[in-house]
């Protein structure tokens, strides 16, 4: 959703050998491992080791011996002497590689907690280097074409819903549902039954099992979530004993009862869109050359970008200038709503997004072209397809499947919900991650074997450690409102931390020295705030250079190598996004 990330996925697919197309036949029965073969991840990653490691593909059906391979990497605590065994992260999604984050993140996440922890990544279920992995395709430029010559999901609107609009809007629905029909389709000829097997209450019992293997029976699972992998980590509640349960963070906060409801609308999803959307415009008014718009005010940022989009949607421009790969690039609104809701994850991605709008605002669609259009490369026809479509696969096994009390949406209503969040939330970015709803036209899923069916409620004192609930105070698509309701929900199972003035999705992404010795102190010593609440402020601001200096008064009791790997963890991500 909620990626750290659906924002940096496309950057992660780039990095890393991809996996070889998953033949379903070749699921067989197979022993389980009973220890953990660990190898080389190459000369580029040589602090890392790597391995696979089989589980049961079905867990709930006892008579299926076929397995499925999940890839995991580690680096290992430096600090042998004070050593606290692993933790287990997951960046979100869904369809996010946990492997290539901990390649990426992981040198930096081992300082911060003080080579006390081997970090473990892993490709959950369907994703990337794991087996089965969501493949769609016969091959990466099969997979780009299909982009290339769909809406890839986006939809063209302008700022301001109108009768007219609203009608086009329903036609492009129409295209959009019938194309999701079809891949839906083209994924299960390829993946057979096994569509049902992705979701989330399958990848809690791969980390039981990851956790024995790699750690021992007795030892806890310590477990550190981001965006959807904080649904990982509420499921991991749920689901297991608290016995196996041990020091766990969760950041970006997914509503997990309405996750596993019937499925979500992006009413829902962006309540905190147009917030976020508004504190870039304000913050990039206010800050000098920084912001290549600073010219305007805030809100005349804004009436620009409603005015470029209400120009886009009318008449769509062509870009020629990419080159051979890529042909003339068409660009209408959509494409510029997407930029727009991508860069409102990172205030580090801010600048570039003044100098995208800069050079739209002036008709100059070639840097929204770049970030948006899909080249086609012959070579990549001898090259698998790489998971693209986890995301929609891996949640609709967790939605509640539709039934005569609750039957599957017309066009019409699917329509509305889409004009609803423009409304309400955003005429900008509302609509977003509206494809989540899409469950009934991917048939083949629903009814899933994978969907947990219980309660994610916790009786008081349940927990040994209680949980910490990480939250900024707008996050385009993880809402406050959805961290109050997690901490209400657990109660004294849960102590809830808001990055005030936060923006951007989830705390990771923006430097608070509050929030490091919190995440320190609980996952070193397992000491927890005084408190359900404790507010945080951030001191790494939109558009201003990072200067340490000034938040000294919150640094203090901070070693250097600690500081520095939390800001590196925030400039990470930037990098990820580059990709």
């Amino acid at each position: 959703m909620f990626g750290l990330l659906l924002l940096i996925h496309v950057g992660l697919a780039q990095l890393g050998a991809a996996s070889t197309v998953y033949d379903t036949s070749s699921l067989q029965a197979r022993s389980y491992n009973t220890t953990v073969s660990w190898g080389s991840c190459g000369s580029d990653y040589e602090r890392f080791q790597c391995a696979n490691i089989s589980v049961p593909l079905d867990y709930n059906d006892a008579s299926d011996t076929r397995t499925a391979t999940i890839f995991v990497n580690r680096i290992q605590g430096t600090n042998t002497t004070h050593k606290l065994g692993s933790i287990f992260i997951n960046p979100g999604g869904p369809g996010v590689s946990g492997s290539i984050f901990n390649f990426v993140l992981g040198q930096n996440l081992s300082a911060v907690l003080k080579g006390q922890y081997d970090i473990i990544g892993f490709d959950p279920r369907g994703v990337r280097q794991s087996k089965p992995y969501v493949s769609c395709f016969d091959s990466l430029l099969e997979e780009e074409m299909f982009v290339r010559n769909t809406s890839n999901f986006r939809l063209n609107l302008p700022s301001n819903i109108t009768s007219d609009v609203a009608e086009n809007l329903k036609y492009q629905l129409i295209n959009v549902t019938s194309e999701t029909a079809a891949l839906s389709a083209q994924c299960f000829e390829r993946l057979g039954n096994t569509v049902k097997l992705f979701g989330t209450e399958a990848v809690v019992h791969d980390i039981d099992i990851l956790s024995k293997l790699i750690d021992g029976d007795d030892a806890p699972i310590n477990y550190w979530g981001w965006s959807y992998g904080t649904v990982i980590g509420q499921y991991m509640l749920a689901i297991l004993p608290p016995e196996r349960l041990g020091r766990i963070i969760i950041d970006g906060i997914v509503d997990v009862v309405g996750w596993s409801d019937y499925p979500i609308q992006p009413v829902n999803v962006t309540t905190d869109m147009g917030h976020v959307l508004e504190g870039f415009a304000t913050s990039c008014a206010s800050s000098g050359n920084a912001c290549a718009i600073s010219n305007l005010t805030a809100p005349g940022i804004l009436s620009m970008i409603d005015n470029t989009l209400d120009s886009l949607y009318r008449s769509p421009a062509f870009v020629t200038d990419l080159g051979a790969d890529y042909g003339q690039v068409p660009i209408n609104a959509g494409n510029l709503r997407y930029i727009i809701f991508e860069a409102m994850y990172d205030i580090l991605s801010w600048p570039l997004l003044g100098e995208i709008l800069s050079e739209a605002f002036s008709g100059n669609y070639t840097l929204i072209a770049q970030a948006t259009a899909t080249g086609l490369n012959s070579a990549d026809a001898s090259q698998p397809d790489d998971s693209g479509y986890a995301t929609s696969m891996i949640y609709c096994n967790d939605a509640k499947p539709y039934d005569q009390s609750h039957p599957p949406l017309t066009i019409d209503q699917l329509t509305q919900n889409v004009i609803e969040a423009v409304t309400q939330n955003s005429p900008v970015l509302g609509e977003m991650l509206y494809q989540l709803g899409l469950c009934q036209f991917w048939g083949n899923i629903m009814p899933s074997k994978s969907r947990y069916n219980g309660t994610f409620d916790l009786a008081p004192g349940t927990l040994r450690d209680p949980i910490l609930v990480l939250s900024q105070t707008f996050d385009p698509v993880a809402a406050l409102a959805s961290a109050v309701r997690t901490q209400e929900r657990l109660g004294d199972n849960a102590r809830l931390v808001q990055q005030v003035g936060g923006l951007g999705h989830c705390t990771i992404s923006q430097v608070s020295f509050c929030t490091l010795p919190i995440v320190q102190s609980y996952m070193l010593y397992g000491e927890l705030p005084d408190g359900d609440y404790t507010a945080c402020q951030v001191d790494q601001l939109p558009f201003t250079p990072f200067n340490e200096s000034a938040a000294a008064n919150r640094t203090e009791g901070l070693d250097l190598e600690s500081r520095e790997a939390w800001i590196a963890l925030s400039a990470s991500l930037s990098t990820l996004e580059a990709l």
